[in-house]
């Protein structure tokens, strides 16, 4: 087996402290990948499937596999009552979400925003898979407090892909809705109470109001459809919560008096 030196490509692309550095290459076999610029080296991923490349059980994912799982269980119990994740597992799957992580990261560089919207997609859906199922208390909230950070990077890659198809309004949606979720977030885990609020609310709140000087004021009514459905299907709390976060988007003086 011979070695190479990568002294020189690291040379030709040199890292950047301050700067996520990401391009896109063409590989030997013809297919594409994704490579990060990090301190040590250079970090490569497959621009699809699972960023390793690695097809878990024969799926694209530990994530597939496990919903496959869940089917067969379901299918045999009538039930989800039964299935478990192991420790071991929990941590596997875990370990799928800091791959996914680092290439959604790349995707948000690239501005491929839909690419990134999949990935949080998946991150969010297992995050979701270990909460409800891992067998360990501490395994169910392991990802947890990563839960707000990737509902605010799929917001933002929402809103972006709105304003690239140029839907202002549908953009600001996005990040309602994702203001929303994140809140929600804050509540179940105790961070409102706490007073740790992080940056995400902010980061969302900041591209509100960048996106509402965009949005016609007419156009206030599709921002708040959200609000209406929560009243409307009586979700109290979730309501009064995304009356205060638009409210916070939009004083109440820029609101016309029939968006309420």
């Amino acid at each position: 087996m011979s070695y190479v030196d990568l002294q020189s490509t690291l040379a030709d692309w040199p890292y950047e402290p301050d700067k996520i550095s990401v391009r896109k290459i063409l590989g030997a076999d013809g297919a594409v990948r994704i490579q990060m610029r990090v301190e040590l080296g250079i970090v490569q991923m497959d621009a699809d499937g699972r960023p390793d490349g690695e097809r878990p059980f024969g799926c694209d994912s530990l994530l597939a596999y496990y919903r496959k799982r869940q089917t067969k269980h379901h299918d045999a119990n009538g039930t989800m009552l039964g299935f478990a994740l192991t420790p071991q597992e929990s941590n596997m799957l875990r370990l799928e979400a800091s791959l996914y992580y680092r290439r959604y990261v790349a995707y948000f560089v690239l501005e491929e925003f839909d690419a990134v919207v999949a990935d949080t997609t998946h991150s969010l859906e297992l995050f979701d898979l270990c909460r409800d199922f891992a067998l360990e208390p501490a395994d169910r909230q392991a990802l947890e407090e990563f839960r707000p950070y990737v509902l605010m990077m799929h917001a933002r890659a929402q809103a972006y892909a709105a304003m690239q198809d140029g839907e202002p309004a549908s953009a600001l949606a996005h990040v309602n809705r994702g203001i929303m979720a994140i809140a929600t977030c804050y509540d179940d885990s105790g961070r409102y109470e706490s007073g740790d609020r992080g940056d995400e609310l902010k980061i969302l709140r900041d591209l509100g109001r960048e996106l509402s000087r965009r949005v016609p004021k007419d156009s206030i009514l599709v921002t708040r459809k959200a609000l209406r459905d929560a009243v409307e299907q009586e979700r109290f709390e979730e309501a009064a919560r995304l009356r205060d976060d638009l409210e916070k988007i939009y004083p109440s003086k820029n609101i016309p008096p029939n968006a309420a």
